[in-house]
């Protein structure tokens, strides 16, 4: 495009560009209301005692560390299993079906359950957050080079809050 042309345009296109998001701004409303209320958007920590609080449910870490008892089918080389139980009450009594992710120092997540993973005795179907079956076991897989951080738990009937439980 030559000089001429953008010195006839300079008016126009900052008004098309300020006019176009004029229009996108409404359009977007749904999307955005629809954002914040389904993501991990607030973290909540343990206190001293070490349980985090979200809603009426209480969750903390029980036990974490390298899954000590190793299958038939290790895991895949350049990789550790990691366990995670984590300890539930509260919630009025009805449990809310939970997910789990282990972050590592560098803030990468790794979902519980990998389809590599070896199939272990106490594994668990799901996790639940609050109520009389509150709790359960979590396995991830990590490569070796990977430190664990935290573990993060959501339900989706709390978002956007969700528990950060940082491991010893």
């Amino acid at each position: 495009m030559s000089r001429a042309w953008w010195r006839r345009n300079r008016f126009a296109l900052p008004v098309m560009v300020v006019a176009l998001a004029a229009l996108a701004w409404p359009v977007s409303e749904t999307a955005r209301d629809v954002w914040w209320p389904r993501g991990q958007h607030v973290a909540v920590s343990p206190g001293g005692d070490g349980r985090a609080v979200v809603g009426d449910v209480s969750l903390s870490l029980a036990s974490f560390g390298r899954a000590d008892d190793v299958p038939d089918q290790p895991a895949p080389d350049g990789y550790t299993v990691w366990r995670a139980e984590l300890a539930s009450d509260g919630g009025g009594g009805e449990s809310l079906n939970c997910t789990a992710q282990l972050q590592d120092a560098d803030g990468r997540r790794y979902t519980a359950g990998s389809r590599y993973l070896p199939s272990y005795d106490d594994e668990s179907i799901g996790l639940y957050c609050g109520g009389p079956d509150g709790g359960g076991v979590a396995y991830f897989l990590l490569p070796d080079d990977a430190e664990p951080d935290a573990v993060r738990v959501s339900a989706l009937e709390l978002l956007p809050e969700y528990w950060t439980l940082p491991v010893p």
